[in-house]
């Protein structure tokens, strides 16, 4: 099979630890990629709400070493590097360049508070793109870096929207219909995303999957999925398994349990319609938009 995942946080945890992608301690581990034909990882470098300033311009100038060290890339197995929250920048415009340098596929605007752009999802008064987050989508996109709107506020989702000029993604957001947090997307702004030809990401972590996340289950993402899917979302659902950077449900151990899951979409959904999802749809996206 064909597998191609928009978002683990593994990198953060190899940096920290001072490993590598080899570790058997973390969901994703190369050695565990044998039934895999073809595996696209990307490889967000978190930065935490709490660190700023030059700070974060230093934890993402360390994970670039990390990630150069470490990186896997094959025949068979694909990573590329991307960042989790724009406090990297340091509000400097000028660090988008960074970016460039380090061929960084895609940066999610915010992670879960404020930063120099606007508010993330878990904002208590949540406020829209700052005068700063307007000129770095614009000089996103003029370097072909995907803008992602996962852990955006709403605020700051349609704030993006109103002066986007590419499609945005959503690396790894769920159904607010289905599990009701305010990290999930809604109906509206999953059919945004669709209709700007973007991509949403299916999250694999137990608290965005079920309302009670010690429920959470594989059968739970196929709810997401088939969601999404009757929303028309058959050439814009992915997958971004929020592997090594959130607690999963019983049954998905790691990414030994991808193909159990392609299994039971293909049960479901079909096997022409799972390729999509788990590989196609994400593939053309990068491709068309030359980030890959």
């Amino acid at each position: 099979m064909e597998y191609f995942d928009l978002h683990c946080d593994t990198l953060y945890k190899v940096l920290q630890d001072n490993s590598d992608f080899y570790d058997r301690r973390y969901h994703i581990s190369i050695d565990r990629l044998e039934c895999f034909k073809k595996w696209t990882q990307l490889c967000a470098i978190w930065i935490p709400d709490e660190i700023r300033g030059d700070s974060a311009t230093k934890l993402f100038n360390e994970a670039v070493n990390a990630f150069q060290k470490h990186r896997v890339l094959n025949d068979k197995v694909s990573m590329h590097f991307a960042v989790e929250n724009a406090s990297m920048l340091a509000g400097d415009v000028g660090n988008i360049e960074l970016l460039v340098q380090n061929d960084v596929k895609y940066v999610t605007l915010t992670w879960n508070d404020e930063n120099e752009l606007g508010s993330g999802a878990m904002c208590a008064n949540p406020k829209g793109i700052t005068s700063f987050g307007k000129v770095v989508v614009k000089e996103l996109e003029k370097n072909n870096i995907a803008v992602d709107v996962s852990h955006a506020s709403d605020k700051l989702f349609y704030d993006v929207v109103k002066i986007a000029k590419k499609p945005i993604i959503a690396t790894h957001s769920n159904s607010r219909a289905v599990c009701e947090v305010k990290r999930n997307l809604t109906d509206e702004q999953f059919k945004i995303i669709r209709d700007m030809g973007g991509i949403v990401g299916l999250n694999f972590y137990k608290g965005f999957l079920n309302d009670d996340e010690d429920k959470s289950s594989i059968e739970d993402l196929l709810r997401h999925a088939d969601h999404f899917l009757n929303l028309g979302g058959e050439n814009a659902l992915a997958i971004g398994s929020d592997f090594d950077g959130a607690d999963m449900p019983c049954d998905i151990s790691g990414v030994e349990a991808v193909p159990t899951i392609y299994k039971r979409f293909c049960d479901e959904f079909g096997a022409n319609v799972t390729k999509k999802v788990f590989f196609t749809n994400a593939n053309m996206y990068f491709t068309n938009f030359d980030i890959i």
